[in-house]
């Protein structure tokens, strides 16, 4: 074999290769089903496909963060339908309380259930996210309620916590506990406490309304601080409205409080011997009633008859506060169901925006898939006529080898 001869060969053994290299690769895209991977074979689909693909990933990333909001929304109701049940199970319980035959043992019962259901609304206060983040803390981190000797504070703030799924979208994610259980009179743990306390001694025994009849004693709780209760006294002429200064250094004032109503109740009033008690003196009943103001834990103003002399001449009872009476408690405990319903629906408004904003990305998502898949997907068609045309090729080649060097490929290779 001449030189000129082994090198047309290799040329053409070369090119074979070459041939059958592309042709296997076609075969393989058509098993397939996708184009080629590499950039050089279409540098202006790759660019396109990159492109496309970070778009895909920030989507997924939103996707990812709308998905948490909306489970953080779902525990929120969840959170909310379970202290929703609590408070129905306290106006359940201040019901049953407004009997008063009830025997003490069914009293203490009740106010037992009353603890339960105050642990279980401060467990719920302070419920966290998969992510462990407080529901209730508004933008803090730390848990939302702190049980103090004072009674259960908020730790939290009034923010409100946010997910940014989108490059110009932020969505609310939950609510704050002030907003949720209210710190002042009117609060979930407020209506809990006062509950408990109406159901405990001495408030259990306190009565809206005390009455004595010719002499009696009236005995404050007075405090260091300035403070002040106000009382509807009825006696023989009349009901006047009075507001009694329970300050310790201001033993007197209470006492000028009844006697400048004395025309209109017929009820007048002396500091007592001691100092502390206020004799009452009436020439027939008198009552006090409907007190505003003063501690719920303990009756700030009590009542007992006496005699000519000043020795009691029957028990003493404690007057109990308007917002401490049991139909009062109901009401309230009412209301807590009431606002827990507008809360609920306020959640469920902003679960729904979530969703909506999931469903954006979702539909964002579909439409950059089927972009990637058209630039990925093969065009069988016309892959197919090039892989025919590829192997027609290549029989031509092969023959024409044959013909030229008067040998076949494989004696060549042998």
């Amino acid at each position: 074999m001449t030189v000129g001869d082994a090198l047309f060969a290799r040329l053409a053994i070369r090119g074979f290769s070459h041939l059958s290299a592309e042709i296997g690769a076609t075969q393989s895209r058509i098993s397939a089903g996708t184009n080629d991977p590499r950039p050089s074979s279409d540098p202006a689909r790759a660019m396109e496909l990159s492109a496309l693909r970070d778009l895909r990933a920030r989507l997924d990333t939103r996707d990812g963060l709308a998905q948490r909001a909306a489970d953080r929304l779902a525990l929120t109701d969840e959170a909310l339908a379970g202290l929703s049940d609590t408070m129905r199970q306290l106006k359940e319980i201040t019901l049953r309380a407004a009997n008063d035959t009830l025997p003490s043992d069914a009293f203490a019962a009740l106010r037992a259930e009353a603890v339960t259901l105050r642990d279980s609304a401060f467990a719920i206060a302070n419920a966290t996210d998969s992510m462990g983040r407080p529901l209730f803390a508004g933008t803090g981190s730390a848990p939302a309620f702190e049980q103090t000797s004072g009674g259960i504070v908020y730790r939290g703030d009034d923010g409100t916590s946010v997910a940014q799924i989108g490059d110009r979208q932020r969505v609310a994610t939950g609510l704050s506990g002030r907003q949720v259980f209210d710190e002042g009179p009117s609060g979930i743990f407020a209506a809990l406490d006062d509950t408990i306390a109406a159901l405990s001694e001495p408030m259990l025994s306190a009565r809206a309304a005390v009455t004595a009849t010719g002499e009696a004693r009236m005995e404050l709780v007075r405090s260091r601080s300035p403070q002040e209760i106000e009382i509807t006294l009825t006696g023989p002429s009349g009901a006047a409205r009075l507001t009694l200064d329970l300050r310790l250094d201001a033993p007197q004032a209470p006492v000028d409080a009844i006697n400048a109503a004395f025309a209109a109740t017929g009820v007048s009033a002396a500091l007592d011997s001691d100092g502390k008690g206020i004799r009452l003196s009436a020439t027939g009943a008198f009552t006090i009633s409907d007190q505003s103001g003063g501690s719920a834990q303990r009756p700030v103003l009590t009542l007992g008859a006496v005699d000519s002399a000043g020795v009691p001449s029957g028990p003493f009872t404690g007057l109990r506060p308007e917002q401490m009476r049991i139909n009062t408690l109901v009401g309230r405990a009412g209301s807590a169901l009431d606002h827990l319903a507008t809360m609920r629906a306020t959640a469920g408004s902003l679960a729904e925006a979530v969703d909506k904003s999931a469903q954006a990305i979702a539909s964002q998502r579909l439409s950059v898939n089927q972009a990637v898949a058209g630039l990925n997907d093969l065009d069988v068609a016309a892959t197919v006529t090039r892989l025919q045309s590829l192997l027609m090729t290549e029989q031509a080649a092969q023959q024409a080898f044959v013909k030229i060097s008067g040998q076949s490929l494989f004696n060549y290779l042998r």
